[in-house]
Formats: structure tokens, C-alpha cells, sequence
């Protein structure tokens, strides 16, 4: 099964220099575990729910302290033509849960583990 037809589509994005404040809102009005990080419309991270913790861990302002602080740089990604076996790899290797899908150099979704899981569940109700 391809990336394309498992992503979500609907990229939920933050800036680098929006407050971790704001990228929770954002997290939790979308209900979505992680943001895709953009600087002026170019990808640059990803920001999760771990990179959050981590930050409320070292005791940062979530008011006063830029998404920049925490998030994941270099982010791994995936193409919409990608086999969900090679995202799962990607994620078991990274030990990361979300993958920003990139097509023609531009962020167009967002691929989770629960997105994978989903797909499992359905193959193995049906006995796939």
C-alpha cells in the first residue's frame, strides 16, 4: 500500500517562531501528535507530543519559548509513492512516530505509526 492513500492530507503546520503554547493549541484543536515545523514556507522539522513533554520537562515557558527550541530538525521523510513498509522502517529506525510526506520539495501531509496501525487492523480483520 502506498503513503498516498494512507496520509492525512490536511498538514497542520507551525511556524518556527510560534510559541510551544501555541503549537499545543494547534496540536490539540487539530487532535493530531505532531506538526509539520515551516520558515517561511520551507520544511524544517517536525514538532510531536514528545518534543512537547520534553519541553514542560525542562521546565521551558510555554509561553515565551519558540517551537524552534524543540523541535525535531532534519526530519525524516517520505514521497506519496513510497511503500507504507518502508515508512514503518523509517519510523523503527528513527525511533520517530510521524513523517512529513514530501512531493515536487514541498510538505503535503503527514504520516503517523497510528495511520500504519490502522491499515494492519483492517488486513488482519480481513484476514490479509
Amino acid at each position: 500500500m502506498k503513503v498516498a492513500s494512507l496520509c492525512s492530507t490536511d498538514l497542520i503546520t507551525v511556524e518556527v517562531t510560534d510559541t510551544l503554547f501555541e503549537a499545543a493549541q494547534k496540536m490539540a484543536r487539530n487532535h493530531v501528535g505532531a506538526l509539520a515545523v515551516l520558515d517561511e514556507g520551507t520544511l524544517v522539522g517536525v514538532f510531536s507530543e514528545a518534543d512537547l513533554v520534553a519541553a514542560v520537562a525542562k521546565e521551558a515557558s510555554l509561553e515565551l519559548t519558540a517551537v524552534e527550541e524543540y523541535m525535531t530538525e532534519d526530519a525524516i521523510t517520505v514521497v506519496p509513492g513510497d511503500e507504507a513498509g518502508i515508512a514503518a522502517q523509517r519510523m523503527v529506525e528513527h525511533g520517530i512516530g510521524h513523517l512529513p510526506v514530501i512531493d515536487a520539495g514541498s510538505a503535503i501531509g503527514m504520516l503517523s505509526k497510528g495511520d500504519l496501525l490502522a491499515v494492519g487492523a483492517v488486513a488482519a480483520r480481513r484476514g490479509i
